[in-house]
């Protein structure tokens, strides 16, 4: 039996940077990540994320427990973020002057941060916190670290085609995760990763698009070969740090699909999250310390 110390004691002694990765739907597995840390009695110094992981990692800072941050997501419906605009898509479709880039308006899903989000700007979180979102104008990564929060998770939330972009400061922004799918390299140049020893990173690899032929073929192409740029920058950014002399610690989770028409997996995802970082918690340091 090996004497190393676990992950957990060896986090416990250092200053921990979090970032939580884009994944659609993926915050009930990060809200279960979150979960295993507090049981761990691991408390990070800093947090960033992208898209669902930009949401939970705004909650984490801003201050919610995670008790509470759980029951509000085993309690989410359809319905409480669900607006399309129907009319709007087809009048822009027909005669133009009004573009939805998205199916949902995204009214709800503002209203639901605000009302359960424990702080209103960046600046009054307890923790620092970087979000990055996609800057549709400049065609470049967006990243957010003051000003109203609320804006800023629906902007780095704002997956294509689902959910039309935001405009911030006068600047259109849509999900993150078209960009950084997860912003370890951001964090560590950002002033929210300042005195971070050890940047943890709970990534969500993206689920390969079912097999399809004829038209549907080139989308599933397309979005295929995006995923692998989006992992490969995230490698690099791994590397890049690691040969700075920072300690990264990457744990991947494969968990149960959840999408608007499968919420209920939300919970089996939750925990199933929860059980994996739980576990790789509890190994002996050496057999993470390359993951």
């Amino acid at each position: 039996m090996s004497n190393a110390p676990t992950l957990a004691h060896h986090l416990r002694g250092r200053r921990v940077g979090v970032v939580l990765s884009a994944g659609y739907f993926g915050f009930f597995g990060h809200a279960g990540f979150w979960k295993a840390l507090h049981a761990a009695g691991i408390a990070p110094v800093a947090w960033a994320g992208t898209s669902a992981g930009g949401m939970v990692s705004s909650f984490a800072a801003a201050g919610a427990g995670v008790d509470a941050v759980e029951s509000l997501l085993r309690g989410l419906g359809k319905a409480d973020f669900w607006d399309p605009d129907f009319l709007g898509i087809l009048r822009g479709a027909l005669w133009g002057g009004h573009q939805p880039t998205g199916l949902l308006r995204g009214q709800r899903f503002r209203a639901l941060l605000e009302q359960h989000l424990p702080a209103t700007r960046f600046e009054e979180c307890r923790t620092p916190l970087l979000l990055v979102a996609a800057d549709l104008d400049r065609g470049t990564p967006a990243l957010l670290a003051s000003g109203p929060l609320a804006s800023a998770v629906h902007a780095t939330c704002a997956y294509p085609g689902l959910f039309r972009s935001v405009e911030r400061d006068g600047t259109f922004l849509w999900d993150g995760g078209l960009v950084d799918k997860a912003p370890v390299l951001a964090l560590a140049d950002s002033p929210a990763g300042r005195g971070v020893d050890t940047f943890l990173v709970h990534y969500l690899p993206t689920r390969r698009p079912a097999r399809a032929v004829g038209a549907l073929a080139y989308a599933r192409g397309v979005s295929t070969g995006m995923a692998a740029l989006r992992h490969a920058h995230f490698r690099v950014q791994v590397e890049a740090l690691r040969a700075r002399g920072a300690e990264v610690v990457v744990l991947e989770a494969r968990l149960p699909a959840v999408s608007p028409s499968s919420l209920a997996s939300g919970k089996a995802a939750l925990e199933a999250a929860f059980e994996q970082a739980t576990a790789t918690l509890h190994r002996p340091v050496e057999a993470t310390a390359a993951a």
